[in-house]
C-alpha cells in the first residue's frame, strides 16, 4: 500500500489553504481564483483525493462541456495520486471518468453540464468542484447551490481566472457579500506550518449574517460561509521553487514568458499572472489605441464645469448613461466622471432618467445637464399613452425630478468608423492639444471600451448573446461605446469634422494604417536605414527605420522647418549607427559629399522622384501592412506628431504630402536593398 501521510512537500501555498476549509463543516463555498500556472485544479485534485481517502465520502468534479475533462482536469487527477503515491489505493476509470478508491469504494465522478442526469443526483455528493468556473451561466451555479443538500459539511469549490470584471460571478456571488482579510495560518494538528509555505496573494472571508429559522421563526446568528482564496504563479512552488529551495522546480521558461506578457500584452498579464480582473484584448478592437493604464485614472466632478450626460436607449442589457465634463482652454481635457447602467427593472426610460437624476443629486449638482444621444431617440413611438419618443420622455422626467435640460442631440449620428478613427488618434496624440480621461470608477464602460470589437467595415461588432432564462437576445457589448462616440463628437465637433473631412480623402484611410509596436520591447534588427528628403515643403523630414522580420519599425523621426545644412547636419551625426540615404536636388550633392569626408556615415544621394504623387499610392498597401510607429514617440515628441498629422492629412490633392513622401521613399529603397 502507498502513503497515506501528509508531507509538506507535497502542497502548494493553495493546497494547504483549500485542505484547511474543504475540511471545515461551516464552509459551504469555496472560491479559487487568480492568475494561471498557480496550481488551483492541481492542488483541488489532491485535495479531494485525500478527503475521498480519509473521510470517505464522494466528490462530483464538474466542466461546463464533459468533453473537455479527459485531457484536462481528470489527467491532473491520476497525476496528483500518483505524486501523492496514492494512485494504487484508488482505480481509474478512463471510459466511465471516475475514480473510485479500492476499500471504502467512495468514488470522485466527473461530468459536464451537459450531462442532465449528474446534475439530478447531485445530493449524493459530499464535494462539487466547479473547474473552470467562469464558462458556467449563473443559472447552472444556481442549480448546483440547490440541489447540493441534504449531507452535513456539503461543500461547492470553484476555480477561474477573472476574465472581466462585470462578469455574473463579480457581480452576483462576490460583490453580493462583504469580506474581511483572514490570517493565512495553516496547522496540520496541533502543529503551525510557516507562513512562507502557506501564504497565497489574498484570503478573504464573508461576513456573519442573520438569518431567520424558519422552525422556531428567531434570528440566528449564521457563521461565514464561503472563502476567496487568490493566487498567482508566484506561489506555486512547481514555478518559482520551495522557498527554502529543497524542493519544487524554478521554470524559468514559464517565469519569462509572464514577464514578457507584462512588456507586451498589460492587460493579458493583469489576468493571467496577476490573477487580477481585467479584459483579455484580441488585437482587433474598436477603440484599440484605448490603454486603461495610460487613459484611466481617478476623476472627480469639477463643480465649475457643466455636466453633459449621453444616452443609448437599448434596454438590453441596460440602458445605458455616460457623465462628460469638458475643460477647454490651449489644452482640451474631455473627463468621463460617472456612468448608469440601468438593467432590469430598471431599464425603463422613467426609471433610468430617475437613476440620473439621483447620481447627479449624489454629486451635489443642480445646474442644466446637456444631453447628447443617438439621433433615433427622438423618432416617437409607444412608450407612452402620448406616444413621445424615448427622448422626450427622457428629457421630460428628468426635468420632472427638477433638471434644466439643454438638448444637444443632432438629426444624424457621427460615423461610426470615422468616429471610432477620431477617437483612437486623440488616444494616439494625432489630435494636438486634446486628452481624453476615463474615470477609473466607470467600470463597466472600461470593459466596454476595451471588449468591444471591429468589424469588416470598420464599424462596431456587436456580437448577439441569449439569456438562458429569459431567453431574450441582446447585444452584449457596444451600448456604452456608443455613448462615448456621441459625447467626443459632440463635445469636440469642430475637431472632429476637421478630421472626418481630412481622412474622408486619406490614402491610408482604408480599414486603419497605423500599427505600433511596443519599444519596451526587445527586437532583434537586422538592417537599419534612414531615409531623408532636406526640402519638402521648405521642411526637412527623416524617418528612421529597423528591420525586424518582415516588418519596418520606425524608431526615429526628424520634421524640421528649416533648410539650414547645419541643422540637417547635427541630425545626421546623431543617428544610430546605420545607412542613409538623401533624397534631394544637385544643389545638396556638395554638402553630401563633404559630409562623406568629414564623417564616417554612409551616405547615398539620390536624385529627387519627379512624380512623387504616383510614389506614394504605389507604397500606400505596404504602409498598412509593413510599417510599425513607435508608440512612446507618438505621445512624447512633437516632431513625430507633426509627421503623424502630415500622414493623416495627404490625400492626392493635398499640399501635405512631406511625411508620405519620405516614407514612401524609405519603402521604395528598403524592398529593394533588403527584400524578404
Amino acid at each position: 500500500m502507498g502513503k497515506v501521510g501528509l508531507e509538506i512537500t507535497d502542497f502548494n501555498p493553495v493546497g494547504f489553504q483549500l485542505l484547511r476549509f474543504a475540511t471545515d463543516p461551516a464552509i459551504r463555498l469555496i472560491i479559487l481564483y487568480g492568475g494561471s500556472s498557480s496550481g488551483k485544479s492541481y492542488s483541488v485534485a489532491q485535495v479531494l483525493l485525500m478527503l475521498v481517502l480519509l473521510r470517505k465520502d464522494n466528490a462530483l468534479v464538474m466542466r461546463k462541456v464533459g468533453a473537455s475533462i479527459s485531457k484536462t482536469i481528470y489527467e491532473d487527477f491520476k497525476t496528483a495520486a500518483q505524486q501523492l503515491g496514492i494512485d494504487s489505493l484508488f482505480t481509474f476509470s478512463d471510459s466511465l471518468k471516475r475514480i473510485r478508491h479500492n476499500e471504502n469504494g467512495c468514488r470522485i465522478d466527473f461530468s459536464g453540464l451537459d450531462d442532465p442526469e449528474k446534475i439530478k443526483g447531485i445530493s449524493n455528493y459530499r464535494w462539487v468542484f466547479m473547474d473552470e468556473w467562469s464558462e458556467f451561466d449563473e443559472a447552472d451555479f444556481k442549480q448546483v447551490r440547490k440541489r447540493l443538500r441534504g449531507k452535513e459539511g456539503q461543500q461547492i469549490i470553484t476555480a477561474f481566472n477573472p476574465i472581466k470584471e462585470t462578469h455574473w460571478i463579480k457581480k452576483s456571488v462576490i460583490d453580493m457579500e462583504k469580506w474581511h482579510d483572514v490570517p493565512m495560518e495553516v496547522k496540520i494538528g496541533k502543529s503551525s506550518i510557516s507562513p512562507e509555505f502557506t501564504s497565497v496573494k489574498s484570503l478573504r472571508m464573508n461576513e456573519r449574517k442573520s438569518i431567520l429559522n424558519p422552525r422556531t421563526k428567531e434570528l440566528e446568528e449564521h457563521a461565514p460561509d464561503s472563502v476567496l482564496i487568490q493566487s498567482t504563479y508566484l506561489n506555486n512552488f512547481w514555478v518559482v521553487g520551495s522557498p527554502n529551495g529543497t524542493y519544487g522546480y524554478y521554470d524559468e521558461q514559464c517565469v519569462a514568458d509572464f514577464e514578457k506578457d507584462r512588456l507586451n500584452d498589460p492587460d493579458y498579464y493583469q489576468v493571467y499572472a496577476l490573477g487580477e480582473w481585467g479584459v483579455i484584448r484580441t488585437g482587433s478592437e474598436f477603440f484599440a489605441s484605448f490603454n486603461r493604464g495610460k487613459h484611466s485614472r481617478e476623476t472627480e466632478y469639477d463643480p465649475s464645469l457643466p455636466i453633459h450626460l449621453s444616452v443609448d436607449s437599448n434596454v438590453l442589457p441596460y440602458i445605458s448613461v455616460t457623465y462628460w465634463q469638458i475643460s477647454l482652454g490651449d489644452e482640451i481635457e474631455l473627463r468621463q466622471i460617472g456612468e448608469t447602467c440601468a438593467g432590469n427593472p430598471n431599464n425603463t426610460v422613467r426609471k433610468s432618467a430617475k437613476m440620473v437624476a439621483e447620481a447627479l443629486r449624489n454629486l451635489g449638482y443642480a445646474d442644466k445637464v446637456y444631453l447628447h444621444a443617438d439621433a433615433s431617440t427622438r423618432s416617437a413611438n409607444n412608450i407612452d399613452d402620448e406616444k413621445r419618443s424615448f427622448h422626450d420622455l427622457f428629457i421630460s422626467t428628468l426635468q420632472a425630478e427638477g433638471f434644466e435640460v439643454e438638448d444637444k442631440v443632432g438629426n444624424k449620428n457621427p460615423s461610426v468608423s470615422m468616429s471610432g478613427e477620431f477617437i483612437n488618434a486623440v488616444f494616439d496624440g494625432i489630435i494636438p492639444n486634446i486628452s481624453i480621461v476615463i474615470g477609473d470608477n466607470c467600470s463597466v464602460s472600461i470593459e466596454d471600451y476595451m471588449a468591444v470589437q471591429k468589424d469588416q467595415n470598420g464599424g462596431i461588432l456587436k456580437t448577439k448573446v441569449k439569456n438562458k432564462i429569459t431567453m431574450q437576445t441582446y447585444e452584449e457589448h457596444g451600448h456604452l461605446s456608443d455613448t462615448f462616440r456621441y459625447a467626443v463628437c459632440d463635445l469636440l465637433q469642430d475637431q472632429f469634422y476637421s478630421f472626418s473631412n481630412r481622412r474622408k480623402r486619406n490614402l491610408y484611410a482604408q480599414s486603419g494604417f497605423i500599427h505600433f509596436f511596443n519599444p519596451d520591447t526587445e527586437h532583434e534588427y537586422t538592417h537599419r536605414l534612414a531615409y531623408a528628403m532636406p526640402n519638402v515643403n521648405g521642411k526637412f523630414v527623416m524617418v528612421s527605420g529597423a528591420k525586424c522580420g518582415g516588418k519596418w519599425h520606425i524608431v526615429g523621426i526628424s520634421y524640421l522647418d528649416t533648410d539650414s545644412t547645419e541643422d540637417i547636419k547635427s541630425r545626421l551625426v546623431a543617428l544610430p549607427q546605420s545607412r542613409i540615404v538623401i533624397e534631394c536636388s544637385d544643389a545638396y550633392f556638395p554638402f553630401i559629399r563633404e559630409m562623406r569626408k568629414s564623417t564616417s556615415l554612409e551616405i547615398r544621394a539620390m536624385r529627387e522622384n519627379g512624380d512623387i504623387d504616383r510614389r506614394i499610392a504605389a507604397t500606400s498597401d505596404y504602409v498598412r501592412s509593413s510599417i510599425l510607429f513607435d508608440t512612446r514617440l507618438m505621445a512624447d515628441d512633437q516632431e513625430y506628431g507633426a509627421f503623424m498629422q502630415s500622414l493623416l492629412d495627404y490625400n492626392k490633392d493635398s499640399q501635405s504630402k512631406e511625411a508620405s513622401a519620405v516614407l514612401s521613399g524609405f519603402i521604395m529603397f528598403a524592398e529593394k536593398s533588403y527584400p524578404n
